[in-house]
């Protein structure tokens, strides 16, 4: 069963650049895995697409680029179990900043222009090796 969740990186954006980092927030951006530990103990009633949100306001930064930044959104959603995630972003990536999120996760990505620009993930499963 697919468990799809939305998440609004423009959104994420704007919010960012007004806060202000503590140390264990700057430990999280840092070690995402950390930060999902740290959190461990939201997961009481919180749904999973706000538990993602809330992890990614820790994990994520408007100080390094998109790419790396949902990457790191992907990892999240990997540990959240989530197969995939509909991005709602501010601008349409290039087929080289795809790429580079592609060699660095294990999914499949496709863009949606209609109202807004929408990068689909599908989480595959890791391969064992």
């Amino acid at each position: 069963m697919a468990n799809i969740i939305e998440f609004d990186y423009s959104s994420f954006l704007i919010n960012s650049s007004n806060q202000k980092w503590t140390f264990s927030q700057a430990l999280k951006s840092l070690i995402p895995t950390f930060g999902t530990i740290w959190n461990a103990s939201v997961h009481d009633s919180t749904s999973t697409q706000e538990r993602l949100r809330l992890e990614a306001l820790q994990v994520l930064s408007s100080h390094i680029n998109d790419e790396s930044n949902i990457i790191r959104l992907i990892r999240l959603a990997r540990i959240e179990g989530i197969s995939d995630l509909k991005i709602k972003l501010p601008y349409t990536l290039d087929d080289e900043q795809i790429l580079y999120i592609l060699d660095n996760t294990h999914t499949e990505i496709s863009q949606k222009n209609d109202e807004f620009d929408l990068l689909l993930v599908h989480l595959n499963e890791p391969s064992l090796k």
